[in-house]
């Protein structure tokens, strides 16, 4: 029943952004918006994007360095197979399939690659986080995100003392709740295991030694996103600086944080056309246009290269409910 509240509320939610990013939609102008649009840029905003997945798989071998030590290319195919699974699945259960791709290699447990994800995603909190204190300093357009940028501030501060206290005392913890009534039972012994490994993959930045590759790939990442966002806009020939691109990468990202249907259909569109509109005053039927192809840039490529590497993997979907992670 929770996964079904979830499915209906994301459901309602990407629903909500379609009817506000495309209302009163003019498909021939929106059309007319994409057909002039410069395919150059196009073309080079995908490059960028393909790219970033390489660079997103070498910052998670670092971070999986403690735990085993990887080649790129199967952390590049499994990371792609986690965009195709984010891409159809609800529930962004995409990160669940990109852990269980990594743990066929017998490397690692699918619980252990989940947690070292869940680290990953801290990391692009801190990216994001940086990048709206910048835009914050330079732009009196960003007053609006001061209480999300404190919030998440207060959020990577907390989560990354709770990383810090957990990799100290989590095997003591474990010593001592394994005694408990709850976990005597061969599933509470499983849930156990799980949690542990989980906690093990989360932590294992604790034991690195390359926190500067890991500073390093963050802000590339970050980068490229920008570089991304702003070919895109070139391509559509709005007038807004590079500047204005980062308030819509920054209102994106955010965007598709909020429970959404698989793709962040919806939700991805309204921020974009709320802050072209709004925002930049740039015109209706041009901001859906924008949204249509900046959406499309990060969604088709990675999705359809990631179908490729997960029919190859031999994968199917009734094996996530297999992945020992407790949902």
């Amino acid at each position: 029943m929770n996964k079904l509240y979830k499915f209906i509320v994301g459901f309602i939610i990407s629903i909500a952004g379609l009817w506000y990013a495309f209302k009163g939609v003019d498909l021939q102008q929106i059309k007319d918006h994409i057909i002039q649009a410069d395919i150059t840029y196009l073309f080079l905003a995908i490059v960028v994007m393909i790219a970033s997945v390489i660079v997103r798989a070498m910052r998670w071998k670092l971070i999986l360095i403690p735990l085993h030590t990887f080649s790129i290319n199967p952390l590049y195919k499994s990371t792609m197979i986690g965009y195709f699974g984010n891409g159809v699945l609800p529930f962004r259960l995409g990160e669940l399939l990109r852990a269980y791709a990594i743990s066929r290699s017998k490397f690692i447990s699918s619980s252990a690659a989940f947690g070292t994800i869940l680290l990953e995603r801290l990391l692009d909190l801190i990216g994001l986080a940086v990048l709206m204190a910048i835009v914050a300093f330079l732009s009196p357009l960003m007053e609006w995100s001061r209480n999300i940028l404190f919030g998440l501030i207060i959020f990577t501060v907390c989560g990354f003392i709770f990383i810090l206290w957990l990799g100290k005392s989590h095997s003591n913890l474990h010593e001592k709740v394994v005694h408990w009534k709850l976990f005597e039972n061969k599933s509470g012994q499983t849930i156990l295991h799980i949690i542990k490994n989980v906690f093990e993959g989360l932590t294992s930045i604790r034991k690195t030694k390359h926190t500067g590759g890991l500073i390093f790939y963050t802000i590339a990442l970050w980068f490229m996103y920008f570089v991304c966002t702003y070919l895109v806009v070139l391509a559509t020939k709005i007038d807004i600086s590079w500047l204005g691109a980062c308030i819509i990468l920054i209102a994106t990202t955010l965007a598709i944080s909020i429970p959404s249907a698989p793709g962040y259909v919806g939700t991805y569109h309204a921020a974009a056309v709320y802050v072209l509109v709004n925002i930049f005053h740039v015109g209706v039927a041009e901001s859906q246009a924008f949204s249509v192809l900046i959406h499309a840039i990060g969604y088709i490529p990675l999705v359809s290269i990631g179908f490729v590497y997960f029919l190859q993997s031999s994968i199917h979907f009734n094996e996530i409910k297999s992945v020992e992670i407790p949902s």
